[in-house]
């Protein structure tokens, strides 16, 4: 019986000791939570630091994104500021063909575009300063060939003297024979309409130009 109540009482002071021990645990986790609550973020502050910061990324974007489309605006309006013409180029260079260049562009930058002068070229009578019309046709002859100046120079004449219905203004128009002021706006205002002549039977379409005045004109004009 003895041995028994002593069991008993150590068995009561063991479980008194560990009470008291998980009762200290307890107040201690406390006060130190106690200490250490405002160096925590709550929920809310986290949310509210992610939705500022997404905030300013969005303005980031949006900022960039009009830039963006402001530089792209300015491309697409230097695209369409810069007019260009098809000029052919014949004879003694390395590339003869049809090129597009810019409207502003001469004679030497077409030969350069068209790879050069071959060795027999001859440029005594070619002006490189000159500036290049829409649908010009550049002709550089054989040193070698006699006369053969004077027959590309009437060639290359004519071809300049051909009217562009789709360029020319109603002063360039009114060389046309019998096309006068009235004609001439008709076919501007036609050409402006219809986006442009596909052919030159197309200026038949136009009032007061009918199958007998384009016979006239036929020789005169060109797109």
């Amino acid at each position: 019986m003895r041995r028994n109540l002593k069991v008993d009482k150590f068995r009561d002071k063991k479980v008194i000791a560990i009470t008291i021990v998980l009762a200290i645990l307890f107040i201690s986790s406390i006060i130190l939570y106690g200490k250490n609550r405002n160096k925590i973020f709550s929920n809310q502050d986290m949310n509210n630091i992610f939705v500022d910061s997404n905030e300013e990324l969005t303005d980031i974007f949006e900022d960039n994104s009009i830039d963006n489309k402001e530089v792209l605006v300015s491309n697409e309006k230097e695209k369409v500021d810069v007019s260009k013409i098809f000029v052919e180029i014949k004879g003694e260079v390395l590339r003869p063909d049809v090129y597009e260049l810019e409207e502003d562009s001469i004679v030497k930058e077409l030969i350069e575009i068209a790879g050069g002068l071959k060795e027999e070229a001859d440029i005594s009578s070619i002006n490189r300063a000159k500036k290049l019309k829409n649908n010009e046709l550049v002709i550089i002859p054989n040193i070698n060939d006699k006369g053969s100046t004077n027959i590309f120079n009437e060639i290359s004449t004519e071809s300049n003297e051909l009217i562009n219905i789709n360029f020319a203004d109603i002063s360039e128009l009114k060389k046309i024979t019998g096309i006068g002021e009235v004609k001439a706006q008709s076919i501007i205002d036609y050409r402006e309409k219809s986006g442009g002549f596909k052919s030159i039977d197309e200026i038949k379409n136009v009032d007061g130009i009918g199958e007998k005045t384009f016979e006239k004109i036929k020789d005169e004009i060109t797109l």
